[in-house]
């Protein structure tokens, strides 16, 4: 349940901060004619956007299991994260490249650079805010190296919006970078809207990339499975694990099945008592573990 809440916050943190930012930088696009700024404003619209899926995504993954789905609809995270990075990052990254297409064969001044470069510091400040805060959630749940820890995970709240928040972050130090150009040759703000777009379809394709692994039945890590070999063959009466087999279910849960041998004629209590035992063990160390099935043959 924190770690719930934990993710919670993050999203309507990221939710507020990108509406704010998205209002501010159209207003400020209009006003200078910035394609870069344009670029961005899209880009915050569709990071916007994001946060409300992910809220539906959330709720409607919570539903209790039924007759239909007697694993429950913890996968419809997964569905919700990848219409995020299909549709709102790739159109939003489409959009860019389009606009500075135009603006490469249309170069125009920008005007009111003051506006643009106030606007740029105050949204690197807000998205850093939020970075900060989901990366600081994220930690709470894994000290392992960044990069590895991304493509292990399984909250897909947190993970869309370190992924969103980078990319914001690199697509506004590159905006600023043409903005200063732009004051030499207007050419530039067309090349920052390419480059920013480009930065999202790059993102798109990463973060699509991941929650297709997770939508068609990703396995619990490596780490996990031996942890587990290593609680099953405790038990004496276990002589060969033929199989540890999971897949992740939502919401960080995941199911498990474990097909051992035993040895022979061992009497049915004892078969039933060692299943018991070992479930309780496994979820004693994985709480989300909340299918656990035990095949036991005798050899």
């Amino acid at each position: 349940m924190k770690q719930e809440a934990n993710s919670l916050r993050a999203v309507l943190f990221a939710l507020a901060g990108n509406l704010a930012i998205a209002a501010i930088k159209f207003i400020v696009a209009a006003i200078s004619g910035s394609s870069a700024m344009l670029a961005e404003s899209i880009h915050s619209l569709a990071d916007t956007t994001n946060q409300v899926f992910l809220l539906i995504g959330r709720r409607r993954s919570r539903r209790i299991a039924d007759e239909a789905h007697p694993f429950g609809y913890g996968k419809e995270e997964y569905f919700w994260g990848f219409l995020v990075a299909v549709l709102l990052f790739f159109m939003g990254g489409c959009f860019s490249i389009y606009e500075g297409i135009h603006k490469l064969a249309h170069p125009e001044p920008l005007d009111n650079y003051i506006y643009i470069f106030i606007v740029l510091g105050v949204s690197i400040l807000i998205e850093l805010k939020s970075f900060t805060v989901a990366l600081g959630e994220f930690r709470k749940t894994t000290s392992a190296r960044l990069d590895k820890a991304l493509k292990d995970s399984t909250d897909t709240n947190i993970f869309v919006i370190l992924i969103e928040d980078f990319s914001a972050l690199t697509g506004l130090s590159i905006v600023v970078a043409s903005t200063l150009l732009s004051l030499i040759d207007p050419v530039f703000d067309a090349i920052g809207s390419l480059l920013v777009g480009a930065l999202l379809i790059v993102m798109s394709w990463f973060l699509a990339n991941e929650l297709r692994k997770l939508i068609i039945g990703e396995n619990i890590s490596r780490g996990m499975r031996s942890t587990i070999r290593n609680i099953v063959h405790k038990h004496k009466i276990v002589r060969h694990i033929n199989s540890i087999r999971s897949m992740y279910i939502g919401n960080n849960n995941f199911l498990l099945l474990i097909s051992v041998d035993v040895e022979d004629r061992v009497h049915a209590s004892s078969v039933e008592e060692m299943t018991g035992q070992i479930k309780s063990d496994i979820t004693r160390v994985y709480p989300n573990a909340r299918y656990i099935y035990v095949e036991v043959e005798e050899d």
